[in-house]
């Protein structure tokens, strides 16, 4: 846009100042000098100094404050939430490396537990006084130690006896781990776990498997003072702990488990230590077939409601039904099949004859097996 004074409003400038100002001196006009200073003082406030220059902001990742650790066999397993912060609270997404940090310390010297932020900082530099790295997971191990949104790392315990100084059986074992991102920035430490190494209890015995329609029935022959944890495999390799939490009695049902394919099942002994437990090596597998020859539950509520010339047969929904069949039954005699592949749970008989009718309702399943009849009655007259 042109001024009145012959130039654009976007030649201004901090540094045209003193030409804006020679200008003004030739303003004859009252009017367009008082415009002219609204200009320059609009000028003046974009043309403040610039402030110092901010500093690069440092990323590091956020501290592992979820560290958990408890034996399994002849190794202790670590486990934590993978890193996905930065102190900031920003997304984290180039780590470099986590280390895994092991301290052994006589059971006689460990200081008592910690109580306050302060305590739990002296625990975490005494691991970085005593301790060293075990492991560095560079980005492929952390793809491999991953489970879903967990990572999960083992520690030979068998290894770290042949390297103890002393007696392991009186030493205590302390953990943490640090998060190495952003051009070998490290994080600090994580809170610190301690486990007792124990020699694990021995597997359970006599392992049994029974299908049924209400699951696979599990039972075993049990350790003293010990409880059971169970696992599951479709095919003897990849294996899932199927119990919420150890079991103490001699068996447990697997409601759970698809029908139709084979199952394998293996059991540990856990036993309770100080600090935690300690879950021992799993026993022989055994393996059965579970068979989908199980028929649906009969349907319940059946009833049958004569509307007019009809008759309207209702039932409640049964687990597993796939279909239902309808059949119906007249004056004692054979039963006549109405109607099969119903989805719906209720259907209507639109001629029913006169006299006393029986219904028989049927579920199916998916691969056809049939539960027993359900039944309901109706008494038909003439319609007036």
């Amino acid at each position: 846009m042109i001024s009145d004074f012959g130039f654009r409003i976007s030649d201004f400038s901090c540094l045209s100042l003193k030409r804006v100002m020679g200008w003004k001196s030739e303003i004859r006009n009252p009017k367009s000098e008082i415009v002219l200073l609204i200009v320059l003082l609009s000028v003046l406030v974009g043309c403040g100094k610039e402030g110092p220059p901010l500093p690069p902001e440092i990323r590091i990742a956020q501290r592992t404050t979820d560290l958990t650790a408890f034996q399994e066999g002849e190794a202790a397993v670590l486990q934590w939430s993978y890193p996905t912060m930065t102190t900031s609270g920003q997304t984290l997404s180039d780590i470099e490396a986590i280390e895994v940090w092991r301290a052994t310390l006589p059971r006689a010297q460990e200081p008592p537990p910690p109580v306050s932020a302060q305590d739990r900082a002296l625990q975490r530099q005494l691991l970085e006084s005593e301790g060293e790295v075990i492991q560095s997971l560079d980005p492929a191990e952390l793809a491999a130690a991953t489970r879903g949104s967990v990572l999960v790392f083992h520690d030979d315990l068998n290894r770290w006896r042949e390297g103890a100084v002393g007696d392991s059986e009186t030493m205590v074992v302390w953990y943490g781990v640090r998060t190495i991102c952003c051009r070998k920035r490290e994080s600090d430490l994580s809170n610190v776990v301690r486990l007792l190494p124990t020699r694990p209890p021995d597997p359970p015995g006599g392992l049994r498997l029974t299908a049924g329609p209400a699951g696979i029935e599990v039972q075993w022959e049990g350790v003293p003072d010990t409880s059971v944890v169970v696992e599951r495999s479709p095919d003897g390799t990849t294996w899932t702990q199927v119990t919420e939490k150890p079991v103490t009695v001699g068996t447990w049902r697997d409601g759970l488990a698809d029908q139709g394919r084979a199952w394998s099942y293996r059991v540990r002994s856990v036993r309770l230590v100080e600090g935690g437990e300690v879950v021992g090596d799993p026993s022989e597998p055994a393996r059965i077939e579970h068979p989908d020859t199980y028929p649906p539950p009969t349907p319940e509520e059946v009833v049958c409601l004569p509307e007019g010339a009809t008759v309207r047969v209702r039932w409640r929904s049964v687990p597993g039904a796939a279909s239902y069949e309808v059949a119906r039954r007249f004056a004692g005699g054979p039963a006549e099949v109405l109607a099969t592949d119903l989805t719906s749970v209720e259907f209507t008989d639109r001629e029913p004859p006169l006299g006393d009718i029986t219904y028989l309702v049927v579920a199916r399943d998916g691969v056809g097996n049939t539960s027993g009849s359900a039944e309901c009655s109706a008494v038909m007259g003439a319609v007036p």
